[in-house]
């Protein structure tokens, strides 16, 4: 993983302060996403004492307030930059190797593939940017959030935040082994899309051939072929990661049922009161989702890194 991310950091070359800028701001994001959690236990706490005023309503709406006006406008601005990000780094690569291709000896075509260039240019370079800087903010925010998150649960309740520590572990041995998987077959697929470029390259130069003699059908055999390799290939990934896909989702609900059953349990015992109770219940469906973001996006990290 560490030797993926240090590709994708090397190629964002001067975009790297805006990928560390977003990285920033989706951290501040998430922060705005916990008042929400704030919310409801003011709620829940000024039902529970009795308090018949506005008070709590109040509050609970104050903090609404801010985590959708925070939420709104902080979303905005990380996506502007992960977009400003993909958008220049990928274009300064086009432009490199462009500049590069014009100072080639002119036998360099006889020996070395054009569709393998076109498909860097093309097919390569679109998946590179549509993909590496949702790949990477999504996954390091996710687990820096993921990180923050655990810890103020620690600190509110140590029992409940083992739980989530130990459902987070396990989420994420199985997403290294999906990680592990992913680095076979991601080389598989770049190797059949840099074929599919080539054979619809050479189809297209040949095309006054296969007009003339009304070889349609017979030869554009070669491109039939390559479009199923591709296809077999991109199917191939997909169903290596459903077992892994399956087993990561597995693991979350378990996690949050484990939390919900330990907070009943201290409840029953006297060591949680009824607010923490129903809060952990609460919290049981929400305190994963950063960690199963950075997750997902940890399962295209090799894919991503072979483009």
């Amino acid at each position: 993983m560490i030797n993926a991310l240090s590709k994708i950091w090397s190629f964002a070359g001067k975009e790297k302060g805006n990928i560390n800028k977003s990285l920033f701001i989706s951290f501040v994001y998430a922060i705005f996403h916990m008042f929400q959690i704030g919310a409801v236990y003011f709620v829940l706490l000024g039902i529970f004492n009795g308090d018949g005023s506005n008070k709590p309503g109040l509050i609970a709406l104050a903090l609404l307030l801010i985590s959708i006006l925070g939420r709104a406008i902080t979303n905005y601005y990380s996506q502007l930059k992960q977009t400003h990000a993909s958008y220049h780094m990928t274009a300064d690569k086009r432009i490199e190797i462009g500049n590069k291709i014009k100072s080639v000896p002119m036998g360099y075509f006889n020996e070395n593939s054009r569709g393998q260039v076109v498909g860097v240019m093309t097919t390569i370079m679109s998946d590179i940017e549509n993909t590496i800087p949702i790949v990477l903010i999504n996954m390091m925010s996710g687990i820096l959030n993921a990180l923050v998150f655990t810890l103020i649960i620690l600190i509110y309740d140590w029992r409940i935040g083992l739980v989530v520590v130990l459902a987070s572990l396990v989420y994420l041995y199985v997403t290294s082994l999906m990680e592990r998987k992913s680095a076979q077959v991601a080389p598989k697929r770049q190797e059949s899309q840099t074929r599919l470029v080539e054979t619809i390259l050479e189809q297209i130069k040949g095309m006054h051939i296969i007009k003339a003699f009304n070889l349609t059908g017979k030869g554009d055999v070669k491109v039939r072929e390559a479009i199923k390799g591709n296809k077999r290939a991109n199917l191939n990934i997909e169903k290596s990661f459903t077992p892994y896909n399956m087993a990561q989702e597995l693991v979350l609900r378990l996690g949050s049922i484990a939390i919900g059953i330990v907070a009943i349990f201290l409840f029953s015992k006297g060591d949680m009161n009824l607010v923490n109770t129903l809060m952990s219940i609460i919290i049981s469906f929400m305190v994963f989702a950063q960690i199963e973001s950075a997750g997902s996006s940890m399962a295209v990290l090799r894919v991503v890194s072979s483009s």
